[in-house]
């Protein structure tokens, strides 16, 4: 069981300032976090053939898709020169 003695400790090693008033409810936080970690500790996750056997790899179909041209985007750019985007420069002089 952690009490409040054992989250000071904690607090100090990692180096947080827990308010003496709030000592009980993170030890009482703390238990039940360990005890939730407990329990899945204790679940069954079947054998290692189980285990192999959920590992399955899925494929799709290739679905072949309209090619967008290059242009259209250029086109569709703010400002565009010679079929490129034009940018605003960004390095010093």
């Amino acid at each position: 069981m952690i009490d409040v003695e054992e989250v000071k400790k904690l607090a100090n090693l990692a180096r947080l300032d827990v308010p003496e008033a709030e000592l009980a409810s993170v030890a009482h936080d703390l238990e039940s976090i360990i005890g939730f970690v407990d329990e899945i500790q204790n679940v069954d996750v079947g054998t290692q053939s189980e285990k192999k056997a959920m590992r399955v790899n899925v494929f799709r179909e290739d679905i072949i898709a309209p090619i967008v041209v290059i242009q259209n985007l250029v086109d569709i750019a703010p400002a565009h020169q010679d079929g490129f985007v034009k940018v605003p420069k960004v390095l010093g002089e």
